[in-house]
């Protein structure tokens, strides 16, 4: 059986990128700016629990009277090029080795910036447990999901059919809609930003896990 797992929210949880991010141009900003970094971070943290992600670079750089588009623009780019202090929790480590002990073949499918993504990948080792890391970005705007592009890219690769396709994810908004189009079995974990967002009519998952430990068992139950 072939199980893909998503990356954000799924192995992993994003906000600690985020926060690693926020650091990176935290020190940026004050290297440049009378502002320490601690206060920085703040101002940036306070932002995103206010008004959601989006607009942090400009409350910050507006709380220090130093706004403009090119210094927005200069702080996305140290947030996206910076070196992620991340970790791949224990937990998502163990279920990716007991899976493939078990003789399932694993793979990682990713949307978003793939210089971005493949940082995060990097940071979490997650190479180590999969055939193959597929970054979207890599594959033209027609491989992002729901499209089916990168799914059959595996499947072309494995020589497996649709039916013996799994992909755990966490976003009812595009994770499983398209696999289940292709035959495959979805498996949602309740995690991160959408963890209480009920799916639309044709959005659902097979089957739904609490967290990345249940994906094992509820493999189990896909293959009765």
């Amino acid at each position: 059986m072939i199980v893909a797992f998503d990356l954000d929210d799924t192995l992993y949880r994003e906000l600690d990128y985020v926060e690693s991010g926020f650091r990176a141009v935290a020190d940026h900003v004050a290297a440049a700016h009378p502002i320490t970094s601690a206060a920085a971070y703040e101002i940036l943290m306070n932002s995103l629990e206010r008004h959601g992600r989006g607009r942090q670079f400009d409350d910050l750089l507006r709380a220090i009277g130093a706004f403009s588009v090119r210094q927005r623009d200069a702080l996305v780019q140290v947030y996206r090029q910076h070196k992620p202090e991340i970790k791949l929790p224990t937990e998502s480590s163990s279920t990716l080795r007991a899976l493939a002990a078990e003789g399932y073949r694993l793979f990682l499918v990713t949307d978003g910036n793939h210089h971005v993504q493949n940082r995060k990948v990097e940071a979490l080792g997650v190479r180590s447990f999969v055939e193959h890391a597929y970054l979207t970005g890599r594959y033209g705007r027609d491989a992002t999901k729901p499209g089916t592009k990168i799914f059959e890219l595996m499947l072309a690769r494995t020589r497996a059919e649709a039916a013996d396709l799994v992909y755990v994810g966490d976003n009812p908004r595009k994770d499983f809609i398209g696999v289940r189009s292709l035959g495959g079995s979805t498996i949602r974990v309740l995690s991160g930003a959408l963890a209480e967002e009920i799916p639309a009519p044709g959005f659902e998952p097979d089957l739904t896990v609490d967290s990345i430990s249940e994906v094992p068992h509820a493999l189990e139950s896909l293959r009765r």
